[in-house]
Order: structure tokens, then sequence, then C-alpha cells
């Protein structure tokens, strides 16, 4: 087991509960979800199969493979990594001492070329890591496992690790200033 994929899916792993947990939060105050439990609204959906339209929006919501917390996850880490390649062109940028975005960046076209470059790792680099052969779900079953304490140290090395990487961000453009 390779220990990045590992760790990496487990940061992705407590994105996506993060996540789950903020919709299931979201809940309390959605008119939808409220919608959802008036008698006449329940009898609708029930004669078209769907027992309980708020579980079954909750099963779509939250499944890992293809669920909306599942893309906000993976879009998260995403830009978690595209924010490191800013921040390492930031650093490239004041070690060389000349504005390499800017002059790749002059017309609308080499901007486009420019952005398609900087996403295209992190679409590699997260496809490799956590979506080929469906290796996010292994660590799932994993990482659901582990002993509560646990959990919350492996928690708690996330948001430390997602701080370092928004630091480390902003710390990059203060060097070029």
């Amino acid at each position: 087991m390779n220990k990045i994929e590992y760790y990496w899916n487990l940061i992705y792993y407590n994105v996506y509960i993060f996540d789950r947990k903020m919709s299931e939060l979201f809940q309390y105050i959605n008119p939808i979800f409220l919608f959802n439990k008036i008698p006449i609204i329940k009898r609708f959906y029930s004669k078209n199969g769907v027992n309980d339209m708020n579980k079954f929006t909750n099963r779509m919501l939250n499944n890992p493979k293809s669920g909306i917390s599942s893309i906000s996850a993976g879009s998260f880490m995403g830009i978690l990594l595209g924010f490191i390649g800013i921040s390492i062109i930031n650093i490239i940028e004041t070690i060389i001492g000349r504005s390499v975005i800017r002059d790749v960046t002059d017309s609308s076209m080499h901007f486009i070329m420019f952005f398609v470059i900087l996403l295209w790792p992190t679409v590699l680099i997260n496809n490799y890591l956590l979506f080929k052969k469906d290796k996010l779900l292994n660590y799932f079953r994993e990482f659901e496992m582990m002993d509560k304490k646990k959990k919350l140290t492996y928690r708690w090395i996330t948001l430390i690790f997602i701080l370092l990487i928004f630091s480390f961000l902003i710390g990059s453009f203060l060097i070029i200033i």
C-alpha cells in the first residue's frame, strides 16, 4: 500500500464525511426537506414507488462512489492540488524574477491553455490516487472500521494539512509582493 495514496484517500474520506455532515445539518433548514414531510406529498411519491423522498435523496447525496458529497470532496481535492501548483508557480516566479503567468496569459487563448495545463496534473493525480479501480471504496471500508480515537486524530491531521496548503498558497502570494 502506497503511503501517499493512503493519506490522500484519508484526506478525501474526511472531506467527504465533512461534506456529508454539512448536508445533513442543512436538511434542518432546507424547505424542500420540510416540504417532503407533508402527507399529500408523501402519498404522491409513494404512488411513484418512493416511500420516503428524504431518505431517497440522502442515499443519492451520500453515495460514496457517485453522490454529490463524493463529487464535492473530489472537486475539493482537485482544488487543493491546484493551490499547490499555483504556489509552486509563484515561488518559481519569485526565484527567476519574472512573471511567467503574466507572460503566458497575455491573450485569452494563452490563458485557457495555461489553465488546462495547470488542471491536467490535478486530474491525473486524483484519478490515479483516488478513482482508478475504485480505490477509494476500499479505503472507505478500511476507514469506517477505525476506532473513534484514531478517526479523530486523522480528522485533526486532515484539518492541519488543509490549513497548511492554504497557508502555503497565501505565503506564495506574499513572497511575490
